[in-house]
């Protein structure tokens, strides 16, 4: 998050911005810059540490605007973005190929009120048409620039082009040569999957498809449908109580496995979940429908990886719609709270693996509860740290075996008798 806005205050302010090869995205690194404050100092830049190949990345609706069809031969479906014909602005400007002359190119692409007649075909600035959702439809460095000027406030029209490696000229700069180089010159850096999450994180991408509330075993259940313009999923959202005014109420999240589940007897997991929930103050369980398998055949591993993230990124904005910031989720899918963090969430994870355990059920880590838990055992000789920190304790000796239901953390105790403990 910081690193986008970094980079947005510097693509405002004239500066170039190193776009980083990342996870998704095109595997070359690229040199960023805004075309409405692009300057000869800023191209020059550009075409000194590039192949001097400089792409300006502009909107559908400005290629019909402006009359840039695609270049002969284009495949769209191949490149996903795609290049149109090279152009060079007609006034004050030399052959074109100089610095000065490009970056009047780029402004004046970049300009509402340019027209088409203002540009000589072919020329020496080649625009690329980025993708109308932008990074969130295709990673590429046309989409990230496009994204980034929207945020910052700027028109969607920007500069690329690939940085080369100091390394070996004949290549193009890895990812730690890309983060090296914006180092040595002092200049902020980003990546695609830095820009979806930022995306994700301050933008809505759900919408209401249905609400609806029913009396019911558990009280008045207000249920939403959702769904993601990003991932296509459809998602349904049941409200235990009132769940927007608890602090950190329960979250489950349920993953159909059955495409046609209305057919089949009552989930019982699922229902033992909605009681569990009721009887700890409220909540909410949200349903991922699962429409077909089609993506099983349809996309390689790694697209069915992105868009898993994508579907995590869409529970987020739903517990975000039904107005719920600190979640404890509760026998969810491990993926979440990794995806919850990179989101800026504080989610806390309940250890619970049945609906009707105790959220001081077996776990590595404590969690917050008024459960009281009774131990008994003999009293024995520790390290003594305790007294010399001035806070004396007693050291119990549990036979092995014995499940005491207790997890690592900080507990309260009162002592009964001088060998037990409660």
């Amino acid at each position: 998050m910081t690193r986008v806005q970094h980079s947005l205050s510097d693509l405002a302010a004239g500066r170039p911005v190193v776009l980083v090869p990342g996870s998704t995205g095109d595997p070359d690194g690229y040199l960023l810059l805004a075309a409405e404050t692009a300057s000869s100092a800023s191209v020059a830049f550009l075409v000194q540490h590039s192949s001097g190949f400089i792409c300006a990345a502009v909107t559908g609706r400005d290629c019909t605007r402006l009359d840039l069809p695609p270049m002969a031969g284009t495949d769209r479906k191949q490149s996903g973005s795609w290049y149109t014909v090279a152009v060079d602005a007609i006034e004050n400007v030399g052959t074109g190929i100089s610095a000065s002359d490009r970056a009047r190119t780029l402004r004046l692409l970049a300009s509402p009120a340019s027209t088409a007649r203002q540009f000589t075909r072919p020329g020496h600035v080649v625009p690329q048409c980025a993708r109308e959702d932008g990074v969130l439809a295709h990673p590429g460095p046309a989409e990230v620039v496009t994204d980034l000027n929207r945020a910052a406030g700027l028109r969607r029209v920007g500069a690329f082009a690939a940085l080369v490696s100091q390394k070996d000229p004949t290549q193009n700069a890895c990812a730690h040569e890309c983060r090296q180089f914006a180092e040595d010159h002092e200049l902020n850096w980003v990546t695609a999957d830095d820009l979806i999450l930022y995306r994700r994180a301050v933008e809505l991408h759900v919408r209401t498809t249905f609400t609806v509330t029913r009396g019911g075993p558990f009280g008045d259940l207000r249920t939403s449908g959702f769904r993601s313009d990003v991932t296509g999923s459809d998602y349904v959202a049941y409200r235990i109580g009132r769940p927007h005014t608890i602090d950190a109420p329960l979250v489950h999240v349920h993953r159909e496995i059955n495409f046609a589940p209305h057919a089949t007897p009552v989930d019982q997991g699922l229902q033992d979940m909605f009681t569990f929930i009721a009887g700890h103050g409220g909540g909410v369980v949200i349903v991922e429908r699962n429409i077909n398998n089609a993506d099983f055949f349809t996309l390689t591993s790694d697209e069915r990886a992105r868009k898993r993230v994508g579907r995590n990124s869409d529970i987020a904005q739903i517990l975000r719609e039904v107005g719920i910031t600190a979640p404890r989720l509760l026998a969810s899918p491990a993926d979440l709270h990794v995806a919850f963090g990179d989101l800026g969430i504080a989610a806390e994870v309940v250890p619970a693996r049945e609906p009707a355990a105790s959220l001081t059920s077996e776990s590595t880590t404590g969690t917050a509860s008024t459960s009281l838990r009774s131990v008994r055992g003999v009293v024995t000789h520790g390290d003594q740290r305790g007294r010399e920190l001035g806070f004396p304790t007693a050291n119990l000796l549990v036979e092995d075996g014995t499940n005491s239901g207790l997890v690592d953390g900080v507990w309260a105790g009162v002592v009964n008798s001088p060998t037990e403990c409660l």
